[in-house]
């Protein structure tokens, strides 16, 4: 099993850690609903060395990337990252990737839920030489979020990092190391992914740490990041991702360039689009007692089952359980009653999503 780097630093801070597709990462340091609290309100750092890294040189990597993943990857403009996705070749979703054009280099950052031996197997199905360079071993992923994330990594690299547009990288220093910098959060707060090389990664967690502290926030882990993902509605490959794998019904079409002649299983995807969608990720919010609104459970209308919740949270802004439920899409939009476990379950309603408005929105950087 993959361990991080930093693992005994996080197990001095308190982390709780567990087994997530062959790699170990840390479920939570105190409370879940304190963790999600403190991005919405402050910030907070997570170890995110569960995400498979990789530098390519710009040839070959990017034919050897644009076979793969399914969106366009010469199309990317230097110092921007493409999100899109890797799927098996029966077009069920292996990897949420970002893909960053980084001058002379892409680094390709993959959240799979395959072990790490499957995923190296799905690579080398491409058959071209990508000269690909894993930095699991030498290198920590490190993500920090959350409304007043800005002012920290400001604080440390400089005020230029504020003029980062979202999907976008840069390349800082820190103790006279490379830091690639990336901003993509998927919390809807700012949002940052730093790769930073083992030799430095235990100071710069200190230092993040340290400025998290003067903030009110604290560490998290990604039992958190799965709450506010979903909160927020970033796609999620290890919660409702894992559980539907078509990336069709999870809405992620945006995800792919259809003029593309050829990636990682599309074939069966351009099949089933061909065929016709007929079914649809949306939505659901229950009461606040709504304890039966979990992953799993059965869904029911006028008494017949119609679907199943696919992934599930407690939104620490609504007070409320959230959820996302996988329905036929003539039943798949918002305003509609359902039952949830039986029949004569729990009412819950579909509901468009986000149902939350994040505090970053209310920062204007482009006049700090």
């Amino acid at each position: 099993m993959r361990i991080s780097p930093l693992k005994d630093q996080l197990a001095a801070a308190g982390a709780v850690f567990r087994e997530r597709h062959g790699v170990e990462v840390v479920s939570h340091f105190s409370q879940v609903p304190a963790e999600c609290l403190a991005v919405r309100e402050a910030a907070a750092l997570t170890d995110f060395s569960l995400v498979r890294a990789f530098t390519l040189p710009e040839t070959p990597g990017i034919d050897f990337l644009d076979a793969l993943v399914a969106g366009n990857v010469p199309k990317i403009r230097f110092g921007r990252v493409l999100h899109t996705f890797l799927a098996d070749a029966g077009g069920l979703l292996a990897a949420d990737c970002f893909v960053a054009n980084n001058d002379q280099e892409f680094v390709f950052l993959c959240e799979s839920i395959l072990p790490d031996a499957e995923f190296d197997a799905l690579l080398a199905s491409a058959g071209v030489d990508s000269q690909a360079r894993d930095l699991s071993a030498d290198h920590v992923v490190l993500s920090l979020d959350g409304f007043k994330s800005w002012e920290i990594v400001k604080q440390i690299f400089g005020a230029d990092v504020v003029g980062l547009p979202y999907l976008s990288i840069e390349n800082y220093q820190f103790a006279g190391e490379p830091v690639r910098f990336i901003r993509a959060g998927k919390t809807s707060e700012f949002g940052y992914l730093l790769l930073v090389p083992v030799k430095i990664a235990a100071a710069l967690f200190d230092a993040l740490r340290a400025g998290v502290a003067e903030r009110g926030g604290r560490l998290a882990g990604v039992d958190a990041h799965d709450a506010l993902r979903l909160e927020g509605r970033f796609f999620n490959i290890f919660q409702e991702g894992a559980r539907v794998r078509d990336p069709l019904p999870l809405g992620l079409q945006w995800m792919i360039d259809f003029e593309k002649e050829k990636f990682s299983g599309s074939a069966a995807i351009q099949q089933r689009r061909a065929a016709g969608l007929k079914q649809k990720v949306i939505g659901l919010a229950a009461d606040a007692d709504g304890a039966a609104l979990r992953t799993g459970a059965r869904i029911f209308h006028a008494g017949q089952p119609v679907g199943e919740v696919v992934a599930d949270c407690v939104s620490q802004v609504l007070h409320r359980p959230l959820a996302l439920g996988l329905f036929p899409v003539e039943l798949a939009f918002s305003g509609l009653e359902f039952r949830v476990g039986s029949p004569a379950g729990a009412v819950i309603r579909s509901i468009s999503m986000p149902p939350i408005m994040p505090k970053s929105l209310l920062v204007k950087l482009d006049e700090m």
